[in-house]
């Protein structure tokens, strides 16, 4: 049989499928049978017990530096030890009603509310939340919470929504792949599968049939789940996951080389990443640097603001590692389906339209303010480069620089050492500005077109809409022009552009952007090899050729159609 869903991280694995059960059931009118302070007891063990287990967790990626792993813990630490959500329950069991129900009434009620508020992020941030509450239920019956840690066969795991706590904890040796009947790509375990390599399929609805431990392939890379297969398919599957891996493996050739086409252009290939842990993985790949450092996840799922000094400390020790490489700093970019509690932003009907990203840091100046100090002390450690989000107008743009130049005469009255010639740029990503990109270049030192939010701006498209997804596409001519306009732009200034979205590392859209005049590209560090291995065969001339002619054409089918053709012609090799 074969299923499709939406690839949430490409690659084609085989394993056994191991089903993650879904928690107890719970009869949440279920009577208690003991007094209230019993139940409040076993209540209160049960949380005690789980916040132990999870101070561990975070002291231990704490140690290994991986933030992605420690927002999540803290998060659900802080909710499982809310002051608010222990009196629910409490009150609940005042009521009459059993430990587990009672926990199961609270975390259902807290959950309904978030879904209520019609907010992406928040709604994501329910399955977390029944996470919490479902360990918290599991350790009050007795019952063992499902344990990846210590796998002996490799494995894909399978469920409707699979709890990001149990993956961050899970043997990464074995985890092969994970397949979710329901969910979307930007969940938390989803981001955190694609931080681990691990090839992931969400919204594969209809699995019918599939049994544990069933041989399960795979194919992300194409949006579908093989299963209930023959000896003979068996044996196909692993071929072809065979073959894959040799891809991969055939990959490795380009680690130790520059990025550089067939004609010897050398490409700048950089890497997008959230946290220092990420640092280690530049050097594996030989990558030039950083091209995005996404800042916003140092204020995510924290109850306060970092301070000046925790955020001079972050960006302080990737500039040192990466030193003489280039880290280009994105300052906050918080706000559409990025919530921070500390700053207590209020509900909106289109948070993608609204108070988000540079927006914030222009009203709350002071905060802005502190990042920018914590960036231009780092800055004397290393080479660091500022760039601005969201810009939409010139008058944000003026208004970014001046903080930032008010900044600099802070620091310099105190003493504080930064690089005085540090470059400040910005993100492409409102049509507004790929405009007006001529008169915008003029005003900083360089571009990074942001593809995913310039194609949902231009397309008018919300690109976490499943019933809409469709029409979201970066290969529509109408986006291409935009890129265009703005390399174009960039080079008649003698300014550097990049493009950090998921554009820059897809194999079918990179022969374009080069042909379009891109010579700098940002990506996931997991894709750098994929990516120099397709400029390896891609020709300037010839792709210049195929980026004029996908420019002119009528839609984003009309360019693939472009693309299949030249493809099978050997415009750009054999990819």
């Amino acid at each position: 049989m074969v299923r499709s869903g939406i690839t949430a991280f490409n690659g084609k694995v085989i394993g056994k499928a191991l089903f993650i059960q879904n928690p107890p059931t719970i009869n949440p009118d279920c009577k208690r049978s003991e007094t209230e302070s019993e139940s409040l007891q076993k209540v209160s063990q049960a949380i005690d017990c789980i916040s132990k287990d999870m101070v561990r967790k975070i002291d231990r990626y704490g140690k290994l530096d991986d933030s992605m792993k420690l927002d999540i813990v803290n998060m659900q630490k802080t909710m499982l030890t809310d002051q608010v959500f222990f009196e629910n329950i409490q009150n609940t069991i005042n009521e009459g009603y059993s430990a587990e129900a009672s926990v199961h009434r609270c975390v259902e009620a807290q959950c309904a509310m978030l879904e209520e508020l019609g907010d992406a992020y928040l709604a994501e941030r329910v399955e977390d939340f029944r996470d919490v509450g479902n360990r918290l239920i599991c350790q009050i019956l007795g019952k063992n919470y499902p344990d990846l840690s210590i796998l002996e066969e490799d494995v894909i795991l399978v469920g409707e929504n699979i709890p990001p706590s149990l993956l961050a904890d899970g043997d990464e040796r074995h985890i092969k792949g994970m397949l979710m009947t329901k969910g979307s790509k930007t969940a938390h375990v989803c981001i955190l599968a694609a931080n681990m390599g691990i090839p992931s399929l969400v919204g594969c609805m209809d699995v019918e049939g599939l049994k544990d431990k069933e041989i399960l392939f795979l194919n992300a890379t194409e949006g579908k789940a093989i299963y209930n297969l023959s000896d003979s398919e068996i044996f196909q599957a692993e071929k072809e996951v065979e073959k894959y891996q040799k891809m991969i493996e055939k990959m490795s050739i380009y680690k130790g080389k520059p990025a550089e086409t067939k004609d010897g252009v050398r490409i700048q290939l950089l890497v997008n990443i959230m946290d220092a842990g990420s640092v280690e993985k530049i050097f594996e790949v030989g990558a030039d640097g950083v091209g995005l450092f996404r800042t916003e996840f140092l204020y995510m799922n924290n109850k306060k603001l970092p301070t000046e000094m925790e955020q001079f400390s972050i960006y302080r020790s990737v500039a040192e590692k990466l030193a003489p490489m280039p880290v280009t700093i994105r300052t906050m970019d918080i706000g559409g389906d990025k919530e921070v509690e500390s700053l207590h932003l209020a509900k909106e009907e289109n948070p993608f339209l609204g108070y988000r990203a540079i927006r914030i840091c222009l009203n709350q100046t002071e905060i802005f303010k502190q990042q920018l100090r914590a960036i231009l002390r780092a800055s004397a450690y290393g080479k660091i480069q500022i760039m601005f989000p969201m810009i939409s107008c010139m008058e944000e743009l003026e208004q970014a620089q001046e903080i930032l130049e008010d900044a600099k005469t802070e620091l310099l009255a105190e003493g504080i050492e930064f690089d005085q010639g540090i470059l400040t740029g910005m993100m492409v990503e409102v049509p507004s500005v790929a405009i007006m990109a001529e008169r915008f270049i003029e005003k900083v030192d360089f571009f990074s077109i942001g593809s995913n939010d310039l194609t949902q701006y231009t397309l008018a498209v919300d690109r976490q809409n499943e019933k809409i997804s469709g029409l979201y596409d970066y290969f529509h001519p109408a986006v291409l022009n935009l890129i265009r306009n703005s390399i174009e732009a960039c080079i008649r200034a003698g300014k550097p552009c990049s493009l950090c979205g998921e554009m820059a590392a897809d194999i079918q859209a990179v022969p374009i952007l080069l042909g379009l005049g891109l010579r700098k590209f940002s990506v996931n560090p997991s894709l750098v090899l994929a990516v120099k291995q397709v400029l390896a065969n891609s020709s300037v001339d010839e792709v210049k050729q195929l980026a004029i002619k996908a420019c002119e054409t009528n839609s984003a089918e009309d360019v693939r159609k472009l693309i299949k053709t030249k493809s099978g012609d050997g415009c750009y090799g054999d990819n």
